[in-house]
């Protein structure tokens, strides 16, 4: 078996393991329609504040290793940068408020890019190098995050309409 190979399987791993540990997630409530501020990030369960601040946080800002020799770590880097620059503007202009489901269309819009680079750019994903497994929890984090962005931005959006 050929090392592309092994990190496509690798990949299609990560994804199947993600969405199997979405039912038993301590992050299962939706905070679509809720303020997306100081205080609910305070007070969101202890599960999705690791989450979000000991593997999201994290394996986004690794990619400051990897943007040197890989494109596909440039686009999850300014995905990330983007996502927060895009919920700033957001915030000062007043658009809108400032909703988890807003929060989740923002990673859809910014980070798709990234996915499609860590796809398109897979034959340099080997493992066990450094990039090869860094690569590999970006996809997990982006296919963990995925199934709740998703849901939470159809939800943002359905309540925008009505």
């Amino acid at each position: 078996m050929t090392k592309p190979i092994l990190a496509r399987i690798s990949l299609l791993h990560i994804f199947v393991l993600a969405a199997t540990a979405i039912p038993v997630s301590e992050a299962a409530a939706s905070y679509a329609l809720e303020a997306w501020n100081m205080d609910t990030r305070r007070g969101l369960p202890i599960g999705l504040q690791i989450w979000l601040l000991g593997v999201l946080l994290p394996t986004f800002l690794a990619s400051v290793f990897f943007v040197k020799e890989h494109v596909a770590a440039r686009w999850v880097l300014g995905g990330f940068f983007c996502s927060h620059l895009w919920l700033t503007i957001v915030e000062v202009t007043g658009a809108f408020t400032v909703q988890g489901g807003l929060v989740s269309l923002g990673h859809i819009v910014f980070w798709s890019p990234a996915i499609y680079a860590l796809y398109r750019y897979r034959s340099e994903i080997t493992l066990p190098s450094a990039y090869g497994i860094w690569a590999c929890m970006m996809s997990f984090v982006f296919a963990v995050s995925m199934v709740f962005d998703i849901r939470d931005a159809a939800l943002w959006i359905s309540a925008q309409i009505a």
